[in-house]
């Protein structure tokens, strides 16, 4: 079965949040099962390689070897045209420097030649939706929300120039996207502007889950037709398939269904709907700022996963917020990560890993 290594560093590289860049490598070998408990968060950019081998490989043997596949990692990148400063919780953010950081990051991953990047999300950040409050020049552009609200935001244009600066890399990325998008912009621009491909539920409700087949490097046609070659697949989930964020009130379903959530388990909800004070343990994770992910997903995970065994397939599952708890803090996780995990572990044979953002720390 698949097993997960870390490589020594490749280069440092500063995000909003200056992170290490760090390489893993992933091998195909026979010598254990996968642990879906071995789930890693970075809040910057890594360069990731898969290679494959036999149960009799060494680790030298394996290092020598070309990689069947390499793929960048992306994640809360938080650019806003505003000062320096600091979270709502006091850790240090460099705003306009994550433009700088994202431009390191893609020229890295342009020299490594990656077959693609993945982006989990937080691409802005949600003071682009009041910039004045926080120093920056103010834009007259009026954003409508699917909720209804309407904002001056600044999101269009920051959200164009992180892509802009990501550009230095010519080849795929992937994209899912977080609470912060939501601050500034509506589903329907973020696939427009992403190239997300969202699906219209029967509810009428927009969500952006999808999978990718990711290409194989390094290999010729002969190896790529072989049977004992592997095939990677890129899963991404929408985190923020129930929420309150740019659902409307008076007629998403979903939204209703996080209202009902909320309620149900967070007394400070909803005068004060971010707030965990009070609540003990994983029951922190219900919070306005997270979400769940509806039925109609969770099956849909099912069949891909099922499709992917079918096929031989390997699977990397990617998300904007955290799915096991001990991989994150709390106030971070997805809503019904239970029921996530009890999907996952049904395909530990499929699953070599997975990556997510949102919680800016973790392991």
């Amino acid at each position: 079965q698949p097993t997960i290594s870390m490589s020594p560093l490749l280069q440092l590289i500063l995000l909003a949040n200056i992170q290490l860049s760090l390489s893993f490598t992933i091998r195909n070998t026979q010598l254990m099962s996968p642990q879906l408990h071995q789930h890693h968060h970075r809040s910057s950019s890594s360069s990731l390689t898969a290679h494959q081998s036999n149960s009799n490989s060494t680790s030298d043997d394996n290092t020598n070897t070309p990689p069947a596949y390499t793929f960048g990692l992306l994640t809360d990148i938080q650019h806003a045209p505003i000062p320096d400063g600091h979270s709502f919780t006091g850790n240090a953010r460099y705003y306009r420097h994550a433009m700088e950081a994202a431009a390191s990051a893609a020229q890295h991953f342009q020299e490594e030649r990656v077959n693609c990047v993945v982006n989990l999300g937080d691409i802005i950040d949600g003071k682009c939706a009041d910039v004045q409050r926080w120093g920056g020049e103010v834009d007259t552009k009026e954003e409508t929300q699917s909720n209804g609200d309407k904002i001056i935001s600044v999101g269009h244009d920051a959200i164009d120039n992180v892509l802009q600066a990501l550009s230095v890399y010519s080849g795929k990325i992937l994209h899912t996207y977080g609470n912060h998008e939501l601050y500034n912009l509506s589903r329907d621009r973020l696939a427009e502007k992403l190239n997300i491909p969202f699906t219209l539920e029967d509810t009428g409700d927009l969500v952006g889950y999808y999978t990718h087949l990711i290409e194989n490097c390094n290999q010729n046609e002969e190896e790529q037709s072989s049977s004992s070659s592997m095939k990677l697949r890129a899963l991404v989930l929408d985190t923020y398939d129930l929420c309150l964020l740019d659902r409307c009130p008076d007629s998403s379903h979903k939204r209703h269904r996080a209202h009902e959530i909320l309620s149900a388990n967070n007394h400070n909800y909803p005068h004060e709907e971010n707030s965990p004070e009070g609540l003990e343990g994983t029951n922190r994770r219900f919070v306005a700022f997270n979400g769940g992910i509806d039925e109609p997903q969770l099956e849909w995970l099912r069949c891909s996963l099922e499709m992917a065994r079918e096929n031989e397939e390997k699977v990397i599952v990617f998300s904007h917020q955290p799915i096991h708890p001990d991989s994150t803090w709390p106030t971070c996780l997805v809503w019904n990560y239970d029921e996530v995990l009890d999907i996952l572990r049904s395909y530990k044979d499929v699953i070599i890993a997975s990556f997510s953002g949102h919680a800016h720390k973790g392991g």
